[in-house]
């Protein structure tokens, strides 16, 4: 490892294991500085294929962001309940075999997750997958091939008050 102060090559004087990897302190052979190394394991090189057809790479801390957003004011659920979750349902998928998944099934295993943690919090993230009619929409188009989203606020509907029918 070549130190970042002058580009020596440096030495490890210590080294600890920590649940997110393993911390090296190091020292510079020529200046003699002192620095901190953290190493983590990689991802898996597993891949998203998004609503809209792109293929992203897996971000354990995005989807730890989302579920943290579906559980914030939640007293029941702890940050690392939610860590956990994210990184069981990353092993789950790796253990898959798969290169690429779907965004459909990580969104179908943490909803199953959060239903043993907090039934509130999973009902905050199904509600984004809810259509009008309360029906799941968990793929991205129907038989027309078109998305199927929620009408815009502001459209006009056929047969509601406010079209321009003369």
């Amino acid at each position: 490892m070549q130190c970042p102060y002058c580009g020596s090559d440096s030495s490890v004087t210590e080294t600890r294991f920590a649940p997110d990897g393993v911390r090296r302190r190091r020292i510079c052979t020529s200046c003699k500085r002192r620095f901190t190394t953290y190493e983590k394991v990689g991802s898996p090189g597993l891949k998203v294929e998004k609503r809209d057809g792109s293929v992203e790479q897996f971000d354990a801390e995005k989807l730890q962001r989302a579920l943290r957003r579906v559980a914030r004011h939640r007293p029941a659920v702890k940050d690392d309940d939610l860590k956990r979750v994210a990184r069981d349902i990353e092993a789950t998928l790796v253990d898959g075999g798969k290169r690429t998944v779907r965004w459909s099934a990580i969104v179908t295993q943490a909803l199953r997750r959060l239903e043993a943690i907090d039934r509130r919090s999973a009902d905050r993230l199904l509600a984004n997958y809810l259509d009008d009619g309360g029906d799941l929409r968990l793929e991205e188009a129907g038989e027309s091939g078109e998305p199927n989203q929620l009408d815009l606020p502001g459209t006009a509907l056929p047969g509601i008050a406010g079209d321009d029918e003369d």
